[in-house]
């Protein structure tokens, strides 16, 4: 199935007058039809008129293929990069290094902001930038210390011993790394579950049982997708296998069934992704084993605020009121930003011959097929060894590739349909160079020092330190192509900056619990989850970040007003 941005490439090389950069294909269709050389066919009187000023024509089709090449495309985040690369000085806080890393992720995220380019091929140019100039962090073989790779065979100037490193070889050593991610790898195999729940036709099943009980509205199946992520948040400790291995799939199936495809009516599949990723956030937030990075904020807080007595059940008290509201709220809002109709009667997208329909499509199907029996059996077996990896130690990624061997071994797929999805393939590649980039520049000092300026920028204005550090910590995210590392980079930043400033350290371990998991909701790189339901591409990239940033607006005011006079109540503050 194409992308939607596959889908623009197509419409624009089939005619040189399209000049919008708007990334929806229905756009392209509408300007298609408007074209020159259509309308030349059309009106005599047109044909005329495009003859006599044929060499302006071709001029403004040359300068327009000009402006639509990619390269030029990309000069303004080609610009940006130069500009960060050689504008900024360094410093003991921020290495030259660390310099070239914010360089290379800045201009790679404005070019995904502003641009159609493949985002893989982004990822891998900034990799092969940074691996030819050395800008990794490299270990000093003799004393196990962290250096830049440029540094590797130079003298410490500290001690006057050589650097025992070879900086070339390693950093394009470092830049592989994020591709033995566990993460990368567990959406990888969440990606080969979701294709089995495809092909088995289970999905499929799924899907219409879910269109025949909730599907008088989208919005009931909107608020069934939210239900399943709300139940099962606080038994799968991992939100990419709960989002991407288990509901996505049946998501996906949903939108199907419905007849909407990414080039084919492409809003209620858009609102259905939309729903799924988002609601996943929601409930990675509102539980202490909804997501895998959660326990790290608490054993950071328990570290430096030890009297706060703050656990699971805590967590889940202080966090039910505003999740809730959140949870109710999302369909509607996501209902409206995908622009469908709600006018009374016009947002139905199935009526009683539709229900009826799906009866008789089930009818068709017949009984449960041996493979989805097995597939049944496998996604129960990876559920019951996510919910029990507290006690048997599994790493959530080896039970998805126990999976994925399951099936395999017995037939259920074929390899076939392993190395023909190529939604996985391209995910592995550009979030593996991401995850890269992202404990780069952890490594670098960069993160910490940008957290570092935020907190003196707070301290300096005079700003209420809980507020502003939650929501410093919130916008952060924006950064980083893993929710673990976040946490990871910053969390014990924040709550230090927030001790040194008087803050209470209960409402701020709680504002920074909850945002590390909703401040995914910006972007489609934030957690494997979110780029698994970006992947089908119903959403175009631009509308993605739009979206995200307008429910970060929500989610931000949501906490801030609603949760802080939930716990107010509770006599927290």
């Amino acid at each position: 199935m194409p992308t939607s941005h596959q889908a623009i490439e197509i419409a624009s090389s089939s005619s040189s007058t399209v000049t919008t950069a708007a990334d929806d294909p229905d756009e392209y269709t509408s300007l298609l039809g408007g074209s020159p050389t259509t309308c030349s066919k059309s009106s005599p009187y047109l044909e005329m008129s495009t003859t006599t000023n044929k060499p302006n024509y071709n001029s403004g089709s040359r300068w327009k293929e000009i402006l639509n090449n990619q390269l030029v495309s990309l000069l303004p985040s080609i610009i940006l990069g130069l500009i960060i690369w050689f504008g900024i000085t360094p410093s003991p806080e921020l290495s030259i290094t660390a310099i070239h890393l914010l360089a290379v992720f800045s201009s790679c995220i404005f070019a995904l902001i502003t641009t159609k380019a493949e985002i893989s091929m982004l990822v891998l140019t900034g990799l092969a930038i940074l691996a030819l100039t050395q800008s990794f962090e490299c270990v000093d073989h003799a004393t196990g210390k962290s250096i830049e790779c440029r540094l590797c065979g130079e003298n410490d100037p500290s001690t006057g011993d050589i650097f025992e490193c070879k900086g070339s070889k390693e950093a394009f050593q470092h830049s592989l790394e994020g591709f033995s991610s566990s993460v990368v790898w567990l959406i990888f195999a969440a990606f080969h579950l979701g294709k089995a729940v495809e092909v088995t036709g289970l999905g499929r099943r799924l899907s219409l049982l879910m269109i025949k009980v909730f599907g008088k509205r989208i919005l009931g199946l909107a608020y069934a997708i939210v239900l399943s992520e709300l139940l099962l948040g606080p038994f799968v400790p991992s939100n990419t296998a709960r989002g991407g291995g288990i509901v996505l799939p049946v998501v996906s199936s949903i939108a199907t069934t419905l007849g909407s495809t990414p080039s084919n009516n492409p809003q209620v599949g858009a609102f259905l992704m939309l729903v799924g990723s988002h609601s996943n956030l929601i409930s990675a937030s509102m539980y202490l084993t909804g997501m895998a990075p959660n326990p790290i904020v608490l054993n950071k807080a328990m570290t430096l605020f030890p009297d706060i007595d703050f656990g699971f059940v805590k967590w889940f008290i202080g966090g039910v009121v505003p999740g809730l509201f959140c949870a109710i709220c999302l369909p509607l809002i996501l209902h409206w930003a995908c622009g469908l109709k709600s006018k009374s009667g016009e947002d139905k997208v199935t009526s009683d011959s539709i229900i009826k329909h799906a009866q008789t499509e089930l009818n068709q199907m017949g009984k449960m097929s041996t493979r989805e029996w097995q597939l049944c059996i496998v996604l129960v077996m990876c559920l019951c060894m996510w919910i029990s990896a507290g006690y048997t130690d599994l790493d959530a990624t080896l039970v998805a590739l126990i999976g994925v061997v399951a099936l395999l071994q017995m037939g259920t797929i074929t390899w076939k349909d392993i190395s023909s999805n190529t939604n996985a393939w391209s995910t592995l590649v550009w979030l593996g160079g991401f995850v890269t980039i992202a404990q780069q520049l952890s490594e670098a000092g960069a993160s910490k020092y940008l957290g570092n300026k935020i907190s003196s920028a707070i301290d300096d204005l005079g700003l209420p330190p809980v507020p502003a550090l939650a929501v410093a910590y919130f916008l952060t995210t924006f950064m980083f192509s893993s929710l673990s590392a976040h946490t990871v980079a910053f969390v014990g930043t924040f709550l230090d900056a927030g001790s040194a400033l008087g803050a209470n350290p209960l409402i701020l371990t709680l504002l920074i619990s909850y945002f590390g998991a909703l401040g995914g909701c910006m972007t489609n790189f934030s957690t494997g989850m979110a780029a698994m339901y970006y992947a089908p591409g119903y959403v175009p990239r631009t509308k993605w970040f739009t979206i995200g940033f307008q429910l970060a607006l929500f989610y931000i005011t949501v906490y801030l007003t609603l949760g802080m006079g939930w716990w107010k109540l509770l006599g927290w503050h």
